[in-house]
């Protein structure tokens, strides 16, 4: 690749836009200089809109659609519904994101492990609360390194829980606020500062249980049907954990196609196409409920295999192809 100014860049060159978050009233075309919208209305450049959270891309694609004619820009998101829109791109963000910063810390796998899984929770959101509330409940965090932080770093909307606790069970909303009224809840020493640090993780959370139960950023995607992946899953990979994950549908579809191994072979992973999300939530459940009737250190046993081939491709096999992949469907796109 290379750099350049506006008025030098070859014609077929990329505008890049890295946005934190997108802002639905903001105006990203009036914001360009006269210099790039002269040679975007040429089309000798395009925008390159790269976005690395889960929000519904169609919701963005449609509103970047009413600001910006469709041949000024390509959109790249890391939810993977964006496969499905024109001139739109999933790309897995958070496991580049995390395989960079977490570089210098190895990847351990120990034996001997004390507890049956690791279910983490650093922002509360109801929809999580309804998960660790009723996973405690039901008694399958007795034997477990688990944690929940109640003190929110954003605002979560009580009614937009996707989880319908009312409806499957009467009791499970008073549950839920007993579980966050006793919390927060904590299973090591590191501080908030170091719990958003990604350059060095806790290992012994991911080598001293059997399971990750990941409960991931997001449960629905924004009502996007896609599958939204972060550092909470790419974590048990790196450090040598079979999982469940507590997430969006397909979540588990997008890290097969990927190249990764989900223990399609021991685990009924059935639940990973279930779209309404309480259901799906349920059929997540009984899976750990059946890894801890087998017992986990059995079912890990089963899964070895698989946890060393996630580690080895994690680490080396997925470095540069998914790059260049994106970069020839960029190429594809000028």
């Amino acid at each position: 690749y290379g750099t350049y100014t506006v008025e030098d860049a070859p014609v077929g060159s990329w505008y890049p836009i890295a946005l934190s978050w997108f802002d639905f009233t903001c105006d990203y075309f009036d914001l360009l200089s006269e210099k790039v919208l002269t040679r975007i209305i040429k089309k000798e450049i395009k925008l390159l809109f790269y976005y690395h959270e889960g929000d519904n891309p169609a919701r963005i694609y449609s509103q970047l659609g009413r600001l910006l004619p469709s041949y000024c820009y390509h959109f790249i998101s890391a939810n993977t519904a964006a496969e499905d829109l024109p001139s739109a791109t999933y790309f897995s963000e958070h496991e580049f994101f995390f395989r960079h910063v977490n570089r210098d810390q190895w990847s351990i796998n120990l034996h001997g492990r004390k507890y049956e899984f690791t279910a983490l929770n650093r922002v509360h959101k109801w929809w999580r609360a309804a998960v660790m509330s009723d996973l405690k409940v039901r008694g399958l965090l007795e034997n477990s390194l688990w944690s929940y932080n109640c003190v929110s770093l954003e605002e979560d909307d009580y009614e937009a829980n996707p989880i319908e606790v009312d409806v499957y069970d009467e009791l499970w909303r008073d549950r839920m606020h007993e579980f966050v009224l006793d919390g927060p809840f904590h299973c090591d020493e590191f501080s908030k500062q170091q719990q958003n640090d990604h350059h060095v993780v806790n290992a012994d959370l991911y080598t001293q249980s059997y399971f990750q139960i990941v409960i991931e950023t997001h449960f629905d995607a924004d009502q996007s049907g896609g599958a939204f992946i972060t550092e909470k899953t790419w974590k048990p990979i790196k450090y040598g954990q079979p999982f469940v994950v507590i997430g969006p549908v397909g979540t588990l579809q997008a890290l097969r196609a990927a190249g990764y191994k989900v223990f399609d072979s021991v685990l009924d992973n059935s639940y990973d196409t279930i779209t309404d999300n309480t259901q799906r939530y349920i059929a997540v459940r009984k899976v750990i409920e059946s890894i801890q009737q087998q017992g986990a250190a059995d079912v890990y046993a089963k899964c070895v295999d698989d946890v060393h081939w996630n580690q080895r491709n994690f680490n080396t096999l997925r470095s540069v192809t998914p790059l260049n992949t994106l970069l020839e469907k960029l190429q594809c796109q000028i």
